[in-house]
């Protein structure tokens, strides 16, 4: 059974809402910090190891957690890591959950970074 939002919406409709909004987002993840999914969207029919992303993502969250400790930032909101052929948004929900989204190399990343907001309140007002 999905678990529905408050406004009627599941997981998997609020993820797929934001992927829809960002042109070039190729996936919409909902994770825990411990690497494990609670729900993925790809989109347009690709092909991803969503478990690998999800599992390495979530120890990209750890290691910039630690770093931001160790240099006294406070608590990590949101990163990203740009690659060649892919950029990674990743913003925290809280202390146990993050969306992720994968963007291809033409996408807007300032798009991205408003819809990561808006759904993950979407998503926090439910977990």
């Amino acid at each position: 059974m999905l678990r529905r939002a408050r406004e009627g919406m599941t997981f998997t409709e609020i993820l797929t809402d934001a992927a829809n909004q960002i042109e070039g987002a190729q996936v919409v993840a909902l994770a825990g910090i411990d690497g494990l999914g609670v729900e993925t969207v790809v989109k347009d029919g690709g092909e991803y190891d969503t478990e690998a992303v999800e599992v390495e993502i979530a120890g990209l969250v750890s290691n910039v957690s630690r770093t931001a400790q160790a240099l006294s930032s406070g608590n990590i909101k949101e990163f990203y890591v740009e690659a060649e052929s892919q950029t990674y948004l990743v913003h925290l929900l809280d202390e146990s959950y993050f969306l992720a989204i994968i963007l291809g190399a033409q996408a807007n990343l300032g798009r991205a970074r408003f819809e990561a907001r808006r759904a993950s309140q979407k998503l926090k007002d439910n977990l």
